[in-house]
């Protein structure tokens, strides 16, 4: 009808643009923000993870790109394709923000972010960076705004995001799920047919690695060698459904997304220190032992590790650890008296910093489109 303003312009919608392969973790921390968005604003997805069908199934649009590594294509071939599929995203669902959450800045997302000048565009960089990637960093100047996901562990960073915020908004750890979402433990327990009364023991550190590989059946012996202990292991969701079961007694394997719902099921936990992991068991006082990633790009996983032992948060273990060290530290978790001391570090630091506060919520604000935070501003 002529007068009427059409519909695609009175809707407000960010695009989320990310990478991540075989990983969880950056397309997680765009999830956190998304499901915070307000009402009225709309979000889709664009990414490389082979994990995508984790955004459908949390209700938002995913168009999924796979890396040149995979398709075989030359790099800027691949950019310039990469370039015209986000614009097309753009252009199809009228976003007015796009928010970028990878270390490492394509040359066809830089090429967008030239084209457009108006569009609001957000880097969620995160800390912990390994040395060699500092020459990532210039790639800021492309974007509106940069936002750095609080660490716990930032004491321990001496990577080169430290020396580059100039232009960054400092904001509290970000997570999917904040600790009070979570599933009691009996309750947990039943939904994952886990037993009752048993001492069970999550365990995630596997990667393709062969180092991490033998590091998991050495942890899965030590844990089924004590009487009593279950010992479940956490499957990456693009494992094979043969791998979803386990004929020896006192283990499973589950597929769990988000697993955090479920933690209070679980009596302690073995796992790598990734942001996600690291930061969703201190914040939940879940007692751990970090087994971390020191892979060549990963990000400084030793240091969170590090800064969790130094100060009783958590127990550290790394790959190449001996036989006899990585079975007392397992020894120690199991240890019903080192546990209750672990989760009340962890309650006691977190209280410490004036309680859990997530992060993902200041985020969706900052991002929150003019005409939303209009609309939302308290009537006077």
């Amino acid at each position: 009808m002529t007068g009427e303003t059409p519909i695609r312009s009175l809707r407000d919608d960010a695009l989320f643009v990310s990478a991540n392969g075989i990983g969880q973790g950056h397309l997680t921390r765009q999830l956190a923000v998304a499901r915070r968005l307000p009402t009225g604003v709309t979000a889709a997805f664009l990414t490389m993870s082979y994990s995508a069908s984790i955004v459908r199934d949390l209700g938002f649009a995913v168009h999924v790109l796979p890396h040149h590594h995979l398709t075989g294509e030359a790099p800027d071939v691949w950019n310039a394709r990469l370039a015209e599929e986000i614009e097309l995203l753009l252009d199809a669902r009228a976003s007015r923000t796009l928010i970028y959450d990878v270390n490492f800045v394509f040359d066809g997302v830089i090429e967008v972010l030239r084209r457009r000048r108006d569009l609001r565009s957000v880097w969620i960089r995160r800390a912990m960076w390994p040395q060699h990637h500092a020459a990532y960093l210039g790639a800021g100047v492309h974007f509106s705004e940069i936002v750095e996901p609080g660490e716990f562990a930032e004491s321990y960073d001496n990577g080169p995001t430290v020396l580059a915020r100039e232009r960054v908004t400092a904001v509290s750890p970000v997570l999917l799920l904040d600790p009070d979402e979570r599933m009691e433990r009996e309750a947990a327990r039943a939904a994952l047919g886990l037993p009752p009364e048993a001492t069970i023991v999550l365990l995630d550190i596997a990667r393709a690695s062969s180092q991490a590989l033998s590091e998991r059946h050495r942890q899965i012996d030590a844990l089924l060698s004590q009487h009593g202990v279950h010992a479940v292991e956490l499957n990456s969701a693009l494992a094979a459904a043969a791998e979803r079961t386990s004929h020896r007694p006192g283990h499973s394997r589950l597929t769990l997304y988000p697993a955090y719902r479920f933690s209070r099921a679980f009596d302690a936990m073995i796992v790598r220190a990734s942001y996600n992991t690291f930061h969703e068991n201190i914040a939940g006082a879940i007692p751990t032992l970090f087994v971390p990633d020191e892979a060549v790009d990963m990000d400084r996983q030793v240091d969170r590790a590090r800064f969790a032992a130094d100060n009783g948060l958590g127990l550290l273990c790394r790959l190449d650890a001996p036989e006899a060290g990585m079975r007392a530290a397992v020894a120690t978790l199991l240890d019903a008296d080192a546990r209750a001391r672990l989760t009340a570090a962890c309650a006691a630091f977190v209280a410490e910093r004036g309680g859990w506060q997530n992060g993902a919520d200041d985020v969706a604000g900052m991002i929150m489109p003019p005409s939303v935070q209009e609309r939302l501003r308290p009537v006077k």
